[in-house]
């Protein structure tokens, strides 16, 4: 399993905390765009998808921003198993 795999199934999963910068690895590598939101925040664009929004100064992800992660991997194909 490469590394890219086994951190889109942290993040699935959700058994331990997700970075922001490990959001932001992934998101990169599923082609969203980012564009700063101000401050602290940033946010990822891709045309035909929800925009994500990940707090940089968090240690990890807060959970409802966890579960919007997950819910864009799947949209873009990813699943549990």
């Amino acid at each position: 399993m490469s590394k890219r795999d086994k951190l889109i199934q942290k993040i699935l999963t959700g058994k331990s905390g997700v970075t922001p910068d490990e959001a932001v690895k992934v998101l990169e590598m599923l082609n969203f765009r980012a564009s700063s939101a101000g401050g602290s925040h940033l946010t990822f664009r891709k045309q035909n998808s929800q925009s994500v929004t990940i707090v940089l100064t968090q240690n990890l992800l807060k959970p409802y921003l966890v579960e919007k992660l997950q819910e864009t991997l799947k949209k873009e194909g990813y699943n549990n198993g």
